[in-house]
C-alpha cells in the first residue's frame, strides 16, 4: 500500500481533486492525506473530497491559531470521521492564560499535530518542552522538520533527530524538490536521511510525493517513489513502512 501523507488540492492556489486522482491511480498510489495549505482556514472543500472518497482520502485541517475559539474549532472538525490532523507551526501558541491550549485540544481530540518548521523552531528547546508537556500527543514534524541540504544546522539537525526519542513523534519524507540543492535523486539529502531512518525508524516517517511543487515535470510523482525504493541503505521493511504502512497506521487509512 503507498500513502501520500501530504497533498495539497483546493479551489484556489492548488489544483482541485479531479486533477489530483488521475496521478494518483497512474502512480499507484492507493491513498492519501489532503493537507489544508497556509492561509486557509476553511476546511469544507477537503472535507467534501475526503466524504466521497471514504477510507481512501484523510484530512489534516487547519484553524486561526490566533483565534481564542481555536481549541473549540479542534473538537468540532474532529467530530468528522475524515480529519485526522491540525496543521500548525512548531512556534504556535495560543492566546489567554494557556499558550498550549490548542495543542491540548488537538492532544485532546486525539488528533496528529502537523507541524511545519522552520528547523530552527522545532529544534528549540521550548518545543521539545511542548511535547514533554503533551506526551500523548501524536506529531508528525513536516519535510524532515524543513531541513535544507546540504547546509542545514548541524546542532539544529541534531535536535531534531533527539525529539525522535518521544514515541509519538514522527517525521516526512518529502521536500527535496525544494530543501535540496542537488537534481533528483538528490544525494546531498542522503546524509540527513540516513540519520533520520536511524533515529525515528522507518516506522514513524511518512512520505509525500510533493505532487502540488510548482511545474511539475512529467514523472515526477512517480520517480518520488523510486526516491525510497532506490535508497540503498533502506530494506524492503522500511521501504513498505515509509511509502504507507506509516501514514496508513498513523492517519488511519486504507482500514
Amino acid at each position: 500500500m503507498i500513502v501520500d501523507s501530504h497533498v495539497h488540492v483546493g479551489t484556489w492556489k492548488y489544483p482541485e481533486i479531479s486533477a489530483y486522482l488521475p496521478d494518483m491511480a497512474g502512480a499507484g498510489v492507493d491513498a492519501a492525506v489532503l493537507v489544508q495549505f497556509v492561509g486557509n482556514i476553511d476546511n469544507a472543500y477537503l472535507l467534501r473530497c475526503a466524504e466521497a472518497h471514504p477510507g481512501r482520502l484523510a484530512v489534516v485541517a487547519m484553524v486561526d491559531p490566533g483565534a481564542h475559539g481555536a481549541p473549540l474549532h479542534v473538537t468540532r472538525l474532529a467530530a468528522s470521521p475524515h480529519v485526522k490532523g491540525i496543521r500548525l507551526w512548531a512556534s504556535t501558541r495560543s492566546p489567554g492564560p494557556d499558550p498550549l491550549a490548542l495543542w491540548r485540544a488537538i492532544a485532546a481530540a486525539g488528533l496528529v499535530a502537523s507541524v511545519r518548521g522552520p528547523l530552527q523552531d522545532i529544534a528549540d528547546p521550548a518545543f521539545a518542552a511542548l511535547l514533554d508537556e503533551l506526551p500523548g500527543l501524536k506529531v508528525r514534524l513536516e519535510h524532515l522538520g524543513f531541513t535544507t541540504y546540504p547546509d542545514a544546522d548541524r546542532k539544529d539537525f541534531a535536535r531534531f533527530l533527539a525529539l525522535a526519542g518521544r514515541p509519538g513523534v514522527h517525521t516526512m519524507w518529502a521536500g527535496f524538490y525544494a530543501n535540496s540543492g542537488r537534481p533528483y535523486p538528490h544525494p546531498d539529502a542522503d546524509p540527513y536521511l540516513r540519520e533520520a531512518v536511524a533515529a525515528y525508524g522507518a516506522r514513524r516517517i511518512t512520505w509525500s510525493g510533493d505532487w502540488n511543487r510548482p511545474d511539475p515535470g512529467p514523472g515526477d510523482y512517480a520517480a518520488a517513489i523510486r526516491h525510497v525504493l532506490e535508497r540503498p541503505y533502506l530494506t524492503d521493511a522500511d521501504k513498505r513502512w515509509i511509502l504507507g504502512g506509516s501514514a496508513a497506521e498513523l492517519f488511519g487509512l486504507g482500514r
